[in-house]
């Protein structure tokens, strides 16, 4: 699989598969925060609390997510739950 892929047009398992290819190119640490994706997010990220009503029902039930630019579609990297979620919330990602 050639990445980045446009996540708004591509079917789950080809964003589960491209996911998986991130995580291998990371070595297995988190685009954002760099802690690896098994643990929990850096103490830096965690320190900022996220407003969990801004965030669609089940979006923290995976807890590595594919990052990606909301305006282009083109996938950026997997990254932690709580890093999207600070992505999304503090920086506009």
């Amino acid at each position: 699989m050639k990445l980045p892929i446009n996540y708004n047009n591509t079917h789950w398992r080809k964003r589960k598969e491209a996911r998986e290819k991130y995580i291998m190119l990371q070595e297995g640490k988190c685009y954002y925060c760099g802690a690896p994706l098994e643990s929990p997010a850096s103490d830096k990220v965690l320190d900022k609390k996220v407003t969990l009503s801004l965030f669609p029902k089940g979006f923290f039930n995976y807890p590595i997510h594919l990052h990606h630019n909301h305006k282009t579609g083109r996938t950026i990297g997997a990254v932690h739950c709580h890093c999207n979620a600070v992505l999304w919330e503090y920086e506009g990602k």
